[in-house]
Protein backbone atom coordinates (compact mmCIF):
# COMPACT_ATOMS: atom_id res chain seq x y z
CA UNK A 1 0.00 0.00 0.00
CA UNK A 2 1.53 3.62 -0.66
CA UNK A 3 1.39 5.94 2.13
CA UNK A 4 1.58 9.52 1.66
CA UNK A 5 3.95 10.63 5.23
CA UNK A 6 5.62 13.77 3.61
CA UNK A 7 5.02 16.80 5.53
CA UNK A 8 6.11 18.61 2.31
CA UNK A 9 4.20 22.03 3.32
CA UNK A 10 3.84 22.80 -0.66
CA UNK A 11 2.30 18.99 -1.00
CA UNK A 12 0.07 20.24 1.40
CA UNK A 13 -1.37 23.31 -0.35
CA UNK A 14 -2.31 21.39 -3.39
CA UNK A 15 -5.28 19.45 -4.12
CA UNK A 16 -5.09 15.87 -5.58
CA UNK A 17 -7.26 15.28 -8.72
CA UNK A 18 -5.50 12.82 -10.74
CA UNK A 19 -6.96 12.26 -14.07
CA UNK A 20 -7.03 9.16 -16.86
CA UNK A 21 -5.84 11.63 -19.44
CA UNK A 22 -1.80 11.18 -18.33
CA UNK A 23 -2.30 7.45 -19.01
CA UNK A 24 -0.47 7.68 -22.05
CA UNK A 25 2.38 9.36 -20.42
CA UNK A 26 2.50 6.71 -18.06
CA UNK A 27 2.94 4.28 -20.94
CA UNK A 28 5.57 6.29 -22.61
CA UNK A 29 7.46 6.59 -19.54
CA UNK A 30 7.22 2.68 -19.05
CA UNK A 31 7.94 2.09 -22.26
CA UNK A 32 11.18 3.95 -22.12
CA UNK A 33 12.08 2.19 -19.02
CA UNK A 34 12.20 -0.98 -20.37
CA UNK A 35 13.88 0.43 -23.54
CA UNK A 36 16.85 1.65 -21.40
CA UNK A 37 16.54 -1.42 -19.27
CA UNK A 38 16.27 1.02 -16.15
CA UNK A 39 14.51 -1.06 -12.81
CA UNK A 40 12.68 1.96 -11.29
CA UNK A 41 10.48 4.86 -13.12
CA UNK A 42 7.66 7.27 -11.58
CA UNK A 43 6.19 10.29 -12.72
CA UNK A 44 4.73 13.13 -11.26
CA UNK A 45 2.53 16.21 -13.04
CA UNK A 46 1.13 18.98 -11.13
CA UNK A 47 -1.28 21.54 -12.79
CA UNK A 48 -3.20 24.98 -12.27
CA UNK A 49 -2.39 24.29 -8.25
CA UNK A 50 -3.96 20.24 -8.52
CA UNK A 51 -1.60 17.13 -8.47
CA UNK A 52 -2.97 15.55 -11.66
CA UNK A 53 -0.70 13.08 -11.97
CA UNK A 54 1.28 10.24 -9.98
CA UNK A 55 2.48 6.91 -10.96
CA UNK A 56 5.04 4.65 -10.08
CA UNK A 57 6.41 1.51 -11.27
CA UNK A 58 9.15 -0.56 -10.58
CA UNK A 59 12.06 -2.43 -8.10
CA UNK A 60 14.99 -1.12 -6.41
CA UNK A 61 17.91 -3.75 -8.13
CA UNK A 62 19.52 -3.56 -4.21
CA UNK A 63 16.61 -4.39 -2.42
CA UNK A 64 13.64 -4.93 -4.58
CA UNK A 65 11.60 -2.94 -3.09
CA UNK A 66 8.89 -1.59 -5.02
CA UNK A 67 8.90 2.07 -5.78
CA UNK A 68 6.41 4.62 -3.75
CA UNK A 69 6.21 7.80 -3.22
CA UNK A 70 8.47 8.17 -1.03
CA UNK A 71 11.46 6.81 -3.16
CA UNK A 72 14.30 8.79 -3.78
CA UNK A 73 16.46 8.78 -6.63
CA UNK A 74 19.58 10.24 -7.71
CA UNK A 75 19.25 13.44 -9.91
CA UNK A 76 22.51 14.03 -10.49
CA UNK A 77 23.02 17.24 -12.44
CA UNK A 78 19.32 18.69 -11.93
CA UNK A 79 21.53 19.18 -8.55
CA UNK A 80 22.67 22.22 -10.49
CA UNK A 81 19.27 23.97 -10.18
CA UNK A 82 19.57 23.81 -6.56
CA UNK A 83 23.41 25.20 -6.86
CA UNK A 84 21.98 28.09 -8.36
CA UNK A 85 19.36 28.97 -6.57
CA UNK A 86 21.99 29.49 -3.68
CA UNK A 87 23.94 31.79 -5.81
CA UNK A 88 20.55 33.78 -6.24
CA UNK A 89 20.32 33.83 -2.44
CA UNK A 90 23.44 35.30 -2.12
CA UNK A 91 23.31 37.77 -5.10
CA UNK A 92 20.12 38.70 -2.95
CA UNK A 93 21.62 38.79 0.43
CA UNK A 94 24.07 41.11 -1.59
CA UNK A 95 27.24 38.38 -0.74
CA UNK A 96 27.69 38.51 -4.57
CA UNK A 97 27.13 41.58 -6.06
CA UNK A 98 26.40 41.22 -9.79
CA UNK A 99 25.83 38.91 -12.10
CA UNK A 100 28.99 40.30 -14.20
CA UNK A 101 31.07 40.45 -11.85
CA UNK A 102 34.55 38.79 -12.76
CA UNK A 103 35.85 35.38 -11.08
CA UNK A 104 38.60 36.96 -10.36
CA UNK A 105 36.59 39.39 -8.12
CA UNK A 106 35.65 36.78 -5.62
CA UNK A 107 39.02 34.37 -5.84
CA UNK A 108 42.16 36.43 -5.72
CA UNK A 109 44.53 33.63 -5.93
CA UNK A 110 42.60 31.94 -9.36
CA UNK A 111 45.12 32.21 -12.15
CA UNK A 112 44.68 35.73 -14.11
CA UNK A 113 45.63 33.95 -17.57
CA UNK A 114 42.89 31.19 -17.48
CA UNK A 115 39.87 33.60 -15.71
CA UNK A 116 40.37 36.69 -17.06
CA UNK A 117 36.80 37.95 -18.38
CA UNK A 118 34.94 34.91 -17.06
CA UNK A 119 32.39 36.13 -15.12
CA UNK A 120 29.54 34.08 -13.11
CA UNK A 121 27.14 35.09 -15.97
CA UNK A 122 29.49 32.73 -17.75
CA UNK A 123 29.60 30.10 -14.74
CA UNK A 124 25.92 29.48 -14.78
CA UNK A 125 25.63 29.04 -18.09
CA UNK A 126 28.24 26.75 -19.19
CA UNK A 127 29.91 29.43 -21.27
CA UNK A 128 33.15 29.93 -19.59
CA UNK A 129 35.26 27.98 -21.92
CA UNK A 130 37.14 26.21 -19.52
CA UNK A 131 37.90 22.13 -18.38
CA UNK A 132 38.63 21.02 -15.48
CA UNK A 133 41.18 18.24 -15.99
CA UNK A 134 43.55 16.34 -13.39
CA UNK A 135 42.64 18.79 -10.45
CA UNK A 136 44.00 22.04 -13.21
CA UNK A 137 41.95 24.32 -15.42
CA UNK A 138 42.49 24.39 -18.78
CA UNK A 139 41.34 27.34 -21.32
CA UNK A 140 40.00 25.83 -24.59
CA UNK A 141 38.24 29.24 -25.70
CA UNK A 142 37.49 32.70 -24.58
CA UNK A 143 34.52 33.07 -22.36
CA UNK A 144 31.24 33.88 -23.84
CA UNK A 145 32.24 32.41 -26.78
CA UNK A 146 31.04 28.50 -26.95
CA UNK A 147 28.83 26.65 -24.65
CA UNK A 148 30.14 23.18 -23.33
CA UNK A 149 28.27 21.31 -20.63
CA UNK A 150 31.20 20.14 -18.09
CA UNK A 151 31.81 21.06 -14.41
CA UNK A 152 34.84 23.49 -14.83
CA UNK A 153 32.06 26.46 -13.68
CA UNK A 154 30.65 24.27 -11.06
CA UNK A 155 34.04 23.87 -9.04
CA UNK A 156 34.47 27.81 -9.86
CA UNK A 157 31.43 28.61 -8.48
CA UNK A 158 31.41 26.51 -5.69
CA UNK A 159 34.51 27.89 -4.66
CA UNK A 160 32.84 31.57 -4.74
CA UNK A 161 29.82 30.21 -2.76
CA UNK A 162 31.75 28.85 0.10
CA UNK A 163 34.33 32.02 0.41
CA UNK A 164 31.65 35.21 0.70
CA UNK A 165 28.92 32.72 2.58
CA UNK A 166 31.28 31.01 4.91
CA UNK A 167 28.34 27.63 4.23
CA UNK A 168 28.10 25.29 1.64
CA UNK A 169 25.34 24.59 -0.88
CA UNK A 170 23.57 21.77 1.21
CA UNK A 171 23.30 24.33 4.60
CA UNK A 172 21.86 27.30 2.13
CA UNK A 173 19.43 25.43 0.45
CA UNK A 174 18.77 23.62 3.61
CA UNK A 175 18.11 26.85 5.57
CA UNK A 176 16.08 28.50 2.78
CA UNK A 177 13.82 25.80 1.65
CA UNK A 178 14.29 22.36 3.00
CA UNK A 179 13.78 23.15 6.20
CA UNK A 180 11.01 26.40 6.04
CA UNK A 181 8.67 23.99 3.32
CA UNK A 182 9.24 20.82 4.98
CA UNK A 183 11.29 19.47 2.29
CA UNK A 184 11.86 15.85 3.90
CA UNK A 185 12.79 13.48 1.04
CA UNK A 186 15.53 15.91 -0.54
CA UNK A 187 19.55 15.68 0.42
CA UNK A 188 22.90 14.87 -0.21
CA UNK A 189 23.24 11.63 0.92
CA UNK A 190 26.51 10.06 3.00
CA UNK A 191 24.53 6.72 4.42
CA UNK A 192 22.42 4.73 2.55
CA UNK A 193 18.89 3.77 3.86
CA UNK A 194 15.65 1.75 2.57
CA UNK A 195 14.32 4.77 0.41
CA UNK A 196 17.18 5.67 -2.02
CA UNK A 197 17.11 3.91 -5.59
CA UNK A 198 20.29 2.42 -6.31
CA UNK A 199 21.60 3.17 -9.86
CA UNK A 200 21.74 0.39 -12.88
CA UNK A 201 24.55 1.11 -15.20
CA UNK A 202 25.37 -0.03 -18.69
CA UNK A 203 28.68 -1.52 -18.05
CA UNK A 204 29.06 -4.58 -16.09
CA UNK A 205 29.20 -2.78 -12.99
CA UNK A 206 26.97 -3.48 -10.01
CA UNK A 207 23.61 -1.36 -8.83
CA UNK A 208 24.81 0.91 -6.56
CA UNK A 209 23.52 3.69 -4.17
CA UNK A 210 25.82 6.69 -5.17
CA UNK A 211 27.32 8.17 -1.28
CA UNK A 212 29.70 11.34 -0.81
CA UNK A 213 30.43 14.39 1.24
CA UNK A 214 27.19 16.17 2.10
CA UNK A 215 27.85 19.80 1.20
CA UNK A 216 25.76 20.03 -1.86
CA UNK A 217 28.38 20.03 -4.57
CA UNK A 218 28.89 16.26 -5.36
CA UNK A 219 26.49 13.74 -7.35
CA UNK A 220 24.78 12.45 -4.50
CA UNK A 221 21.30 14.35 -4.17
CA UNK A 222 18.69 12.22 -3.59
CA UNK A 223 14.95 13.36 -4.20
CA UNK A 224 11.77 11.37 -4.59
CA UNK A 225 10.04 12.29 -7.72
CA UNK A 226 7.31 14.76 -5.94
CA UNK A 227 9.33 16.90 -4.00
CA UNK A 228 11.41 17.36 -7.40
CA UNK A 229 8.43 17.85 -9.28
CA UNK A 230 7.53 20.87 -5.78
CA UNK A 231 10.64 22.12 -6.52
CA UNK A 232 9.65 22.81 -9.90
CA UNK A 233 6.62 23.80 -8.36
CA UNK A 234 8.29 26.62 -6.07
CA UNK A 235 9.98 28.25 -9.60
CA UNK A 236 6.49 27.98 -11.41
CA UNK A 237 5.47 30.07 -8.45
CA UNK A 238 8.58 32.66 -7.63
CA UNK A 239 8.29 31.58 -4.25
CA UNK A 240 4.21 31.84 -3.56
CA UNK A 241 2.77 29.01 -2.08
CA UNK A 242 -0.90 29.58 -1.46
CA UNK A 243 -0.67 33.28 -1.30
CA UNK A 244 1.46 33.74 0.56
CA UNK A 245 5.37 35.25 -0.55
CA UNK A 246 7.34 32.52 1.37
CA UNK A 247 10.75 33.51 -1.02
CA UNK A 248 11.76 36.29 -2.84
CA UNK A 249 10.10 36.61 -6.06
CA UNK A 250 13.07 38.26 -7.57
CA UNK A 251 15.19 34.94 -7.03
CA UNK A 252 13.26 32.73 -9.28
CA UNK A 253 12.92 35.32 -11.64
CA UNK A 254 16.23 35.57 -11.71
CA UNK A 255 17.18 31.78 -12.15
CA UNK A 256 14.83 31.16 -14.91
CA UNK A 257 15.96 34.41 -16.92
CA UNK A 258 17.49 33.20 -19.60
CA UNK A 259 21.10 34.76 -19.24
CA UNK A 260 23.68 33.01 -21.79
CA UNK A 261 25.66 35.71 -23.46
CA UNK A 262 22.83 37.12 -25.93
CA UNK A 263 26.14 37.12 -29.10
CA UNK A 264 25.71 33.46 -28.52
CA UNK A 265 23.19 32.95 -30.66
CA UNK A 266 22.63 29.20 -32.25
CA UNK A 267 23.67 27.08 -29.21
CA UNK A 268 22.23 25.88 -25.89
CA UNK A 269 20.51 28.69 -23.43
CA UNK A 270 20.58 28.43 -19.52
CA UNK A 271 19.29 30.35 -16.57
CA UNK A 272 20.74 29.15 -13.59
CA UNK A 273 21.32 26.12 -14.96
CA UNK A 274 17.99 25.24 -16.20
CA UNK A 275 17.49 24.64 -20.01
CA UNK A 276 16.16 27.42 -21.75
CA UNK A 277 15.31 27.59 -25.49
CA UNK A 278 14.20 30.81 -26.61
CA UNK A 279 16.10 30.91 -29.92
CA UNK A 280 14.84 27.45 -31.16
CA UNK A 281 17.79 25.83 -30.93
CA UNK A 282 17.34 22.39 -33.19
CA UNK A 283 19.82 20.29 -30.09
CA UNK A 284 17.79 21.84 -27.17
CA UNK A 285 16.18 19.54 -24.64
CA UNK A 286 12.90 21.11 -24.96
CA UNK A 287 11.12 19.50 -26.78
CA UNK A 288 9.42 21.47 -30.37
CA UNK A 289 6.01 21.26 -29.14
CA UNK A 290 6.87 22.44 -25.55
CA UNK A 291 5.24 26.13 -25.27
CA UNK A 292 7.33 29.41 -24.87
CA UNK A 293 8.89 30.18 -21.54
CA UNK A 294 9.08 26.65 -20.57
CA UNK A 295 12.53 25.59 -18.55
CA UNK A 296 13.78 22.09 -17.88
CA UNK A 297 16.48 20.40 -16.01
CA UNK A 298 17.83 17.40 -16.36
CA UNK A 299 19.85 14.11 -15.02
CA UNK A 300 22.55 11.54 -15.93
CA UNK A 301 19.96 8.87 -14.42
CA UNK A 302 17.43 9.54 -16.92
CA UNK A 303 15.21 12.06 -14.79
CA UNK A 304 13.97 15.60 -16.00
CA UNK A 305 11.69 18.31 -14.19
CA UNK A 306 9.98 20.45 -16.87
CA UNK A 307 8.07 23.92 -16.33
CA UNK A 308 5.90 25.03 -18.48
CA UNK A 309 4.24 28.61 -16.96
CA UNK A 310 2.05 28.87 -20.27
CA UNK A 311 0.30 25.59 -18.61
CA UNK A 312 0.63 26.48 -14.95
CA UNK A 313 2.39 23.46 -14.89
CA UNK A 314 5.06 21.23 -13.95
CA UNK A 315 5.98 17.21 -15.08
CA UNK A 316 8.85 15.13 -14.02
CA UNK A 317 10.17 12.20 -14.57
CA UNK A 318 12.58 9.56 -12.86
CA UNK A 319 14.59 6.79 -13.75
CA UNK A 320 17.36 4.84 -12.50
CA UNK A 321 19.62 4.19 -15.06
CA UNK A 322 23.16 5.60 -16.24
CA UNK A 323 24.64 5.32 -19.97
CA UNK A 324 22.61 4.52 -23.27
CA UNK A 325 22.21 1.04 -24.63
CA UNK A 326 22.51 1.02 -28.39
CA UNK A 327 19.66 2.16 -30.21
CA UNK A 328 18.48 4.88 -27.50
CA UNK A 329 18.48 8.31 -28.90
CA UNK A 330 18.14 10.38 -25.25
CA UNK A 331 17.65 13.52 -27.29
CA UNK A 332 14.47 12.73 -29.19
CA UNK A 333 13.64 10.69 -25.94
CA UNK A 334 13.81 13.83 -23.71
CA UNK A 335 11.80 15.99 -26.62
CA UNK A 336 9.20 13.59 -26.95
CA UNK A 337 8.54 13.43 -23.19
CA UNK A 338 8.23 17.11 -23.25
CA UNK A 339 6.14 16.88 -26.16
CA UNK A 340 3.65 14.78 -25.15
CA UNK A 341 3.50 16.30 -21.28
CA UNK A 342 2.53 19.19 -23.34
CA UNK A 343 0.09 17.60 -25.84
CA UNK A 344 -1.81 16.12 -22.90
CA UNK A 345 -1.86 19.35 -21.26
CA UNK A 346 -2.66 21.88 -23.23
Amino acid sequence: MITNQSTNKIQQNLQIDKTERLNPLYKYVEDIKYKIKASASAVYVIQENKVIGEWYFGLCPLTSREIVEASRFNIYSARKSYIGLAVAILINDKKILNLDDEVRNYLEEIDEVICNGITLRHLVTHSHGLRFEKDKFVKVAAPGTIWEYNDAGLVLLYSIIKRVSGKDVNQIIREYVFEPLGFTESGWEITNNNNLVADIFESFENPKVRLDDPTGFERNLYVSARELAHWGYLHLNKGNLNGKQILPKKLFELTTTTHTPKEMINTHQNGFFWFKNENQYIESELGEDVPPKSYQILGASGCACLVMPEYNAVAVRMYNKRGNPDGYDYLRDIKNFGNLVSTLLK
